[in-house]
């Protein structure tokens, strides 16, 4: 994002070059170059000396070969390439109601609808000058610029060619439809990378408002485009009220629903009946210098089960993520509730999801080592862990306008040195969902096919052939029902019915379920934009 932002001013630069085709007469002063839009005629194309040609003869330009970039020595004796991000390839193209230049003094503008289109990106303005000799160009207006990513704009800019610098006014803008920042100024560097918000703040996208629901103030924020941010001197707020203070955080970029932030420090209330009523929050810190790497606590604490931390380091890699840390986890497979594991340590590695060519296909993998104690009703089972899942899925299919298809399929083998056993499980998933309206419907069907068992309850399974449908009902703008059944289609038995009633708060969302087969309650409160 912030990467492209000095494009913003660059396309400026190359249109503040252009120089009159090889023969024509020198005006005496600035003169009109005809206008490029929907009612003034053929667009300009700049290539990349600056030159500017009617697009319609840009074809025979480009079927010369390319002009060979301009190399100098820098100071160390060393080759310099200026790289203009033009090129007959790639060429600018810049309407504007009109635009002027004067060849002798070098002073340059564009007036009236100035649009400028290079490559994937759009900038908008109404008026530009400047002057090419001295490398220095002026909007002293609003600025935007949108690509597929991006989506921002300034009251006011400007831009040293030389330094490779802009400078920004009031600016703010959105990092891949998801985080929003916004500040009194802000200076680009392009040799640097790096965009720097002064008298701002950061924050994601559903939280935005008037006073954002949460936000991170700071006298000044680093942002690296797909990266990274650094922010200092910092004040986590909720609303207007001052929840922790620390002299600097840095923090990802990239959306990744594992990825915990400073925001989630923000403490989360859970209830359920197992449990009892607890608290959740979390809080990841980089290391090294490595956006990539984080060191992170998960904190859980409820009145019936006590402490439950999670904390250990994880680093991103291209192929995947791997986790070490102390954990105390609760079962996902078993539904009975309450039942904890402590895995002291464990090593984890999740593979990115790698697609079959430029199918709709792809693979991934699970896999895990560590060290497994639970101590269940009097029963104390502990002793080393290894295991791996493999699968194939795919993007899901649309069956119309109002239905997707959706599947997977696995191999999972475990390994557990407390009873020296070996447990297979074969696996495949598919279902359906869909909606019209205010309604919406689910169906899911599982089928796992084991062999061998685990010493655990941790990772037992409540049912290996599960039947899952629902219903539902979007009331309102804000509250919405369900109504879903759990079968066990081995036995025909009806596992749970859930009553469910969604409360959307905003930059969070709410629920409370009711199962009135096992007679539990369970009340969750969620951010939308990043998970705990």
């Amino acid at each position: 994002m912030i990467k492209n932002y000095l494009k913003i001013l660059t396309p400026l630069v190359l249109a503040a070059l252009m120089t009159m085709p090889a023969g024509a007469e020198e005006p005496d002063g600035p003169a009109d170059i005809p206008a490029a839009g929907a009612d003034a005629g053929t667009p300009l194309v700049f290539d990349a000396k600056g030159v500017a040609r009617p697009a319609a003869s840009y074809e025979q330009v480009q079927e010369k070969p390319a002009p060979e970039k301009k190399k100098e020595k820098g100071k160390k004796g060393k080759e310099e390439t200026q790289d203009t991000g033009i090129s007959p390839e790639n060429p600018m193209y810049v309407t504007a109601d009109r635009m002027r230049y004067n060849d002798t003094t070098g002073d340059v503008d564009a007036m009236g609808r100035v649009v400028i289109k290079h490559m994937m990106d759009t900038y908008q303005t109404e008026y530009v000058y400047g002057n090419s000799i001295a490398q220095k160009y002026v909007i002293p207006g609003e600025v935007k610029w949108v690509n597929p990513t991006t989506n921002l704009k300034a009251d006011r800019a400007d831009y040293d060619a030389a330094k490779s610098i802009g400078r920004f006014e009031k600016l703010d803008g959105w990092e891949q439809g998801t985080y929003y920042f916004k500040g009194e100024s802000g200076i680009y560097d392009r040799n640097a990378n790096k965009l720097v918000v002064e008298k701002g703040y950061f924050t994601t996208k559903h939280a935005v408002a008037k006073v954002p629901d949460y936000r991170i103030e700071a006298d000044s924020i680093d942002i690296y485009p797909n990266d990274h941010y650094v922010a200092h001197n910092v004040k986590l707020m909720a609303k207007n009220t001052t929840l922790i203070t620390l002299s600097s955080y840095s923090g990802s970029l990239a959306h990744d629903d594992n990825e915990v932030s400073l925001w989630s420090l923000i403490p989360r209330p859970v209830f359920d009946s197992d449990n009892g009523m607890g608290l959740h929050n979390e809080i990841a810190v980089p290391f090294g210098g490595n956006a990539n790497g984080t060191v992170y606590v998960k904190n859980r604490w409820y009145t019936k089960s006590g402490y439950k931390p999670d904390m250990g380091v994880r680093y991103r890699t291209p192929v995947g993520t791997a986790k070490l840390h102390y954990a105390e986890e609760e079962s996902s497979t078993n539904d009975d509730g309450g039942i904890w594991v402590k895995k002291r340590p464990s090593l984890e590695f999740d593979t990115n999801h790698f697609y079959l060519g430029k199918s709709r296909f792809y693979v991934g993998a699970h896999g895990e080592w560590g060290y497994w104690d639970e101590d269940r009703g009097g029963r104390d089972v502990k002793g080393a862990y290894k295991g791996y899942d493999l699968y194939v899925s795919g993007n899901p299919w649309k069956l119309g306008k109002f239905m997707k298809f959706s599947w997977k399929a696995g191999y999972a083998k475990d390994y557990y040195s407390y009873s020296n056993n070996i447990r297979r499980n074969g696996y495949y998933s598919m279902g359906l969902s869909g909606g019209y309206g205010i309604l919406s419907s689910w169906v899911y069907y599982t089928d796992r096919d084991i062999k061998g068992y685990t010493p655990y309850a941790y990772d037992s399974y409540s049912s290996e052939k599960p039947l899952d449908v629902g219903f539902r009902l979007q009331a309102t703008r804000m509250d919405a029902f369900s109504l879903a059944w759990s079968i066990d289609t081995v036995n025909g038995r009806l596992n749970h019915r859930y009553w469910t009633y969604y409360r959307d708060m905003h930059s969070f969302f709410a629920w409370i379920r009711y199962d009135d087969i096992e007679k539990e309650t369970r009340f969750m409160f969620m951010p939308k934009d990043f998970r705990f």
